[in-house]
């Protein structure tokens, strides 16, 4: 999709599944399984769904999906039955690795960061993007690297390590404009650390809410996933981005959705209502 400037492309890296009471909070399962369905053990579906941003600045990645370094036992527990696309994808859009010159992290959850690492060929783990700024929020790598019982299963901190180890990771304090009109923007909520990203185009805006507004469902402002460190945080963001999306005709990404990847958002009496774009 032309945006401006920019060449914009929207890809599924993997599919995997996660704890519908995680993902929906508060929400009662009798509520959300009308919206979208969940297998014997209580897990749904959800897309790793990551934004590529061509332009003359540089080539970046939003995310890198959960990547293919999981054990057998990380694959069990989250449904991962195929390997990573994301270099596949990348080929169609005539990109290797290599020509990837920013990759912005959302967060450090392992289905947002997994993919910044693959094996060698003696297995051993080593960059996939070698020739890549790795942005990051400062708060986001601190917390990382130092998890508490709650978050310690939701990072690899030895990732993050091995690009520090590598001179690859850029860690910055608050809202910054990566490249022209590339921003990120610091939005607690889901991780204390958790940064949207906002790719400006004259008076047009997409919006990568990242995992303060996953799919469709989490428009509802109490769609919030117990996971979230600071949901109150997340809620009131969240209101925040989709009054700027009505007002300004700003488009969401999003990151977990199964079949809206892009939309842009109209009220309806007293319902927000996604309206699909094609990339």
């Amino acid at each position: 999709m032309k945006f401006g400037d920019f060449e914009i492309h929207i890809f599924v890296e993997n599919r995997f599944k996660i704890d519908g009471g995680a993902m929906f909070g508060v929400v009662p399962k009798i509520i959300w399984e009308k919206l979208t369905g969940c297998d014997e053990f209580n897990r749904v579906d959800l897309d790793l769904n990551l934004v590529l941003v061509k332009s003359k600045k540089g080539n970046i990645l939003v995310d890198s999906g959960i990547g293919d370094t999981l054990s057998e036992k990380q694959k069990k527990i989250y449904g991962v039955k195929n390997n990573s696309s994301l270099e596949k994808n990348l080929k169609s859009f005539n990109l290797k690795p290599e020509d990837i010159d920013v990759v912005i992290s959302t967060h450090l959850h392992l289905d947002h960061s997994g993919g910044m690492i693959k094996f060698d060929e003696n297995g051993k783990k080593i960059p996939k993007f070698p020739n890549a700024r790795h942005i990051v929020q400062k708060k986001e790598f601190e917390d990382a690297l130092s998890p508490d019982e709650r978050t310690y299963a939701t990072y690899i901190f030895e990732n993050f390590f091995l690009l520090k180890q590598h001179n690859l990771l850029e860690l910055v304090d608050g809202e910054k404009e990566i490249i022209p009109n590339v921003l990120v923007i610091p939005t607690g909520g889901h991780s204390e650390g958790h940064q949207a990203v906002l790719i400006k185009s004259e008076k047009r805006k997409i919006l990568c809410p990242g995992d303060i507004i996953p799919t469709i469902y989490h428009l509802k402002i109490p769609y919030v996933a117990s996971v979230d460190t600071h949901p109150m945080q997340t809620m009131k963001v969240k209101k925040n981005f989709i009054q700027k999306a009505l007002d300004e005709d700003w488009l969401f990404a999003f990151d977990h959705d199964l079949d809206i990847k892009l939309c842009r958002l109209t009220k309806i009496e007293d319902k927000i209502v996604p309206l699909k774009v094609s990339i």
